[in-house]
């Protein structure tokens, strides 16, 4: 653990303050849940994620559905790629989503389609490479938790299945979350 240099003091009702630089660079939201872990005389927060959860089933799901239709799809929580099939999956798994994808966990509640380049949608160091996708909310007692998306290469084209798919998944997953 490496100190920050950052010292805060407790207020009268037991309130400390996190310092807008650190929630920015851990991207924690206003509103988002910490965990908290004591070690003697140590106090450790953690952002607070259903991601585990949510990655292991999506990944075994989204590897069910690739043998079937042979897509990259990817699933994500609100930071990052926690789940991806097929041959794009080392340019996407893993990665910190983009502020792009970070505007449609609070904008949408469709299934939104377009193009990008790879840097508009994950922090990959591969950039100039132009994909088209079809996005889906994972929703969770009404709020958005994460997204599914299906990627293919530019010069390709969507269907309607591969539409209803990402629904279907991200309903399966929103689901799963609830249960």
């Amino acid at each position: 653990m490496k100190t920050t240099g950052v010292v805060r003091r407790v207020d009268d009702l037991g309130r400390i303050v996190i310092p807008k630089d650190i929630r920015k660079s851990l991207r924690i939201r206003d509103g988002e849940s910490l965990e908290f872990f004591v070690d003697k005389e140590t106090i450790s927060l953690k952002k607070f994620s259903t991601s585990a959860d949510l990655s292991e089933m999506a990944q075994s799901l989204l590897d069910t559905i690739y043998m079937t239709i042979s897509k990259s799809m990817f699933v994500t929580d609100r930071d990052r790629v926690v789940a991806g099939s097929g041959k794009l999956k080392k340019e996407f798994y893993g990665f910190n989503i983009s502020t792009r994808l970070e505007e449609y966990l609070f904008q949408t509640e469709n299934l939104v389609k377009g193009t990008s380049l790879i840097e508009e949608l994950v922090d990959s160091k591969n950039k100039g490479i132009e994909y088209k996708y079809i996005l889906s909310p994972i929703l969770s007692d009404g709020e958005t938790i994460g997204l599914v998306l299906m990627i293919i290469e530019d010069s390709k084209s969507f269907t309607e299945e591969d539409e209803h798919i990402i629904q279907i998944i991200a309903n399966f997953l929103s689901k799963y979350l609830e249960d």
